[in-house]
This record gives C-alpha cells, sequence and structure tokens, in this order.
C-alpha cells in the first residue's frame, strides 16, 4: 500500500445521528491517523422533491412505494459523486455500495434491509400501503443491487450476520468481519466493582425494529424497579402511549403480542396527559459524557433489538463492566454477548426480558461475575483492532 492514498468515504445522510455516524468518524479517523488524505462525501438522502433523475413522481405514485423512490434518488446522487481523482473509495450505509469504481472497500452494515431480510417483517407491520407493490419494488430494489455489489473489491462486514446476509442475497463471500469499537467511555476503563443500583438502561433510537417497546412493556412487570430509555425517534409516541396503556388499563404486559408492542407502524399511538409519569423515564438525547454515567449507574442494560446489524450498545454496556440482556433473534448482537458469561440471551417476550433483568439486579455477585467477563471481552474490540482489519480491508482492493 502507497504511504499516503486520497481515499473518499462515501457516505448517505438521513437527518439523524447515531452510533454508525459516530462509527464512520472514527473510521475516518483511523485513515487520517495512518496519514493518508480523506474526503468525506456525502449524500442527502431525504428528498426535497418527489424526483428521481430529474423525473418528476406523482404524489400518489410516490405514496405507494415510499421506500423505493427515494432509494432511487439516493442512488442515482451517488452515480453522479466524481471520485475519479481518489486512489480508493469506502462506501459506508446503502446506497453508497452502489457507486462505481475500481477500487473500491465497502464498510458494509446493511442492505436497504426492508427489501431484503426485513422484507416480511415489515410487511407484517403494516408499513407498505400495498404489500404486492412493495415485493415488486423490492424485487426490482434487489435486480438493480446485485451489479453494483458484484463490483465492490471487497466487503468489511459490521458482523456474521451481515456477512451472511451478503451471502445469502448477493452471493458475495470475499467478506471479513469488520470488529468497531466502542465509541462511549473509549479510554475510560469504566467502574469497577458491582453493578450500579439505578435505572435499567435501555439505548437506541425509537425506530423499527430496535424493539424498545418490549422494554417498556418488560418494565411494567417489574414496577419498583427504575427504567430509563435513551434516544429518539419517530416511535417514541407509540412507546410513550404503550407506557401510559399499561399503566392506566390494567393490560397485562406478559399477555401482549408482537403486533401490540413492536410489529406495527406505531402509528396509532394516543396522546399522553402532560406530566404522567411511570417507573419508565424516556430522557431522548443525552451528551457522550451523561450516557457515560448512566452506564455506570445502570444495573444492567437491555438491548432488544431484532436482527440487529452489529450491537454497539452490547459492546459499550460490556465496556464498562455492566451485564447486557440480548434476544435470541438478535442478530450481530448475539455474537457479542454469551449468554451466562458476558450476559443473558432471553427470548424476545417482556416476561423473558423482566425476568432477566430480575435475576441481574436480584443477584449481584452474578451480575458483577458477567459484568467483568463484559469487560474483557469489549477490551477485544478495539480500535486498534479495527484499524488492523481496515488496513488489511484496504491492502486486498489495492492489490
Amino acid at each position: 500500500m502507497p504511504r499516503t492514498l486520497r481515499l473518499a468515504v462515501l457516505k448517505p445522510e438521513f437527518g439523524v445521528r447515531g452510533g454508525l455516524e459516530s462509527v464512520v468518524d472514527r473510521i475516518e479517523g483511523l485513515l487520517r491517523a495512518d496519514g493518508h488524505d480523506v474526503t468525506h462525501l456525502a449524500v442527502d438522502m431525504v428528498p426535497p422533491r418527489r424526483e428521481v433523475v430529474d423525473l418528476q413522481i406523482p404524489q400518489e405514485v410516490w405514496d405507494a412505494a415510499p421506500e423505493y423512490f427515494p432509494y432511487l434518488r439516493g442512488r442515482d446522487a451517488f452515480d453522479q459523486l466524481d471520485t475519479r481523482r481518489f486512489d480508493a473509495i469506502v462506501s459506508t450505509q446503502a446506497p453508497s455500495f452502489s457507486h462505481r469504481h475500481p477500487r473500491h472497500l465497502s464498510v458494509f452494515y446493511h442492505h436497504h434491509r426492508v427489501y431484503y431480510d426485513l422484507e416480511e417483517t415489515y410487511l407484517a407491520a403494516g408499513f407498505a400501503p400495498d404489500p404486492e407493490v412493495h415485493r415488486a419494488a423490492g424485487k426490482l430494489i434487489r435486480e438493480l443491487d446485485q451489479p453494483r455489489l458484484e463490483q465492490v473489491g471487497w466487503f468489511l462486514a459490521g458482523s456474521a450476520a451481515v456477512a451472511d446476509r451478503l451471502a445469502r442475497f448477493n452471493g458475495r463471500t470475499d467478506t471479513s468481519v469488520f470488529h468497531a469499537g466502542h465509541v462511549i467511555g473509549d479510554g475510560d476503563p469504566g467502574p469497577t466493582g458491582p453493578p450500579g443500583g439505578g435505572s435499567v438502561l435501555s439505548v437506541g433510537r425509537h425506530e423499527f425494529p430496535k424493539r424498545t417497546e418490549l422494554v417498556v412493556a418488560a418494565a411494567h412487570l417489574l414496577p419498583h424497579q427504575p427504567f430509563a430509555l435513551v434516544g429518539t425517534g419517530g416511535r417514541e409516541s407509540w412507546a410513550r402511549s404503550l407506557d401510559h396503556r399499561l399503566a392506566t388499563t390494567g393490560t397485562d404486559p406478559a399477555a401482549l403480542t408482537d403486533a401490540e408492542t413492536w410489529c406495527n407502524t406505531g402509528r396509532d399511538a394516543t396522546e399522553v396527559p402532560a406530566g404522567f409519569a411511570t417507573n419508565v423515564s424516556f430522557d431522548g438525547r443525552v451528551s457522550d459524557e451523561q450516557l457515560a454515567r448512566r452506564y455506570h449507574e445502570a444495573p444492567c442494560v437491555v438491548a432488544p433489538a431484532f436482527q440487529e446489524d452489529y450491537g454497539l450498545t452490547a459492546i459499550e454496556a460490556m465496556a464498562q463492566g455492566r451485564p447486557v440482556v440480548v434476544c435470541h433473534d438478535g442478530g450481530g448482537l448475539t455474537e457479542l454477548v454469551e449468554h451466562g458469561r458476558t450476559g443473558l440471551v432471553v427470548d424476545p417476550t417482556p416476561a423473558a426480558i423482566a425476568t432477566a433483568i430480575e435475576k441481574l439486579t436480584t443477584d449481584p455477585d452474578l451480575a458483577a461475575e458477567l459484568g467483568a467477563n463484559g469487560r474483557r471481552r469489549a477490551a477485544e474490540l478495539s480500535w486498534e483492532a479495527a484499524a488492523v482489519e481496515l488496513r488489511a480491508g484496504l491492502d486486498r482492493v489495492l492489490a
């Protein structure tokens, strides 16, 4: 590899700031620390007009496939980028991998998942106005993506689960797993001793299918235990509505179905009276310093997402010596959390999550043991190790 490379990092922007944005920042920092000239090339994925390749899309057509047209517009925008001056490019989220360059490294976390592994779950939740239109659009997206994915030189997959998706949907096996390090508390060894006695913590966006609703329902099975949900998102009003319903109607949280908790559009949220409060605190966005303190104070951390691509929250929690509760269908999360060693892996139900939390909060010795093991596991997933994987990926596309 030349000592100094001109590199472009391609990133779609969705108007949110989350864990993946922090990971991309770190990747760019690693490349710059190696002496490379790095340029961040962003594409706005929130379309100002109903338009694709200068073609105006009628409102009723756009609304029939609301995931399809913005994705096509994003693909076109990435096609228009001129990257000929760069020695190599590093793509990140979909659809940045669609950009063509002879030396292309993809740090790959997911496809446009509602047209891939999440398609049937998305339809079951009721998001698509017409399921058959959605399936037809998905078929077209997959046909468009395939030749572009075949042109990528090497994939650094965010987890083994993501690598499996690339093999299953696209036949791509020229892949290695890129283990991103943690962001919150990086360089801070975190607390020692038993986990804290504060609120059970869940960190993540209120979006489908992060399943923060499962934490809300579990909280109502443990009414004397405080819970704190950190994060914002389009489904926050639904999570708050569920919290209010469980507190005021006598509904049994353990009897709720997936459709009544997370597998729905969240559009039927009812207004919650001002000042209403339960043992669940919706804390929105917090600073990195505040989040580190929340980890310090938490007895455990719950990461209930469905088929997660990686699981940065779990790594951050383990780095702080906190046991983590994840679900059997958690995807990349289950690669990070080993049941009975660094945390607990349970069924994706409010009752199972509540049982796991109660076990950890009533057995401080177990919580401390799992937390200590988690700290050691998180130490293996450092940014120094990630830098080695990143350099190896670049070497492959430059060879």
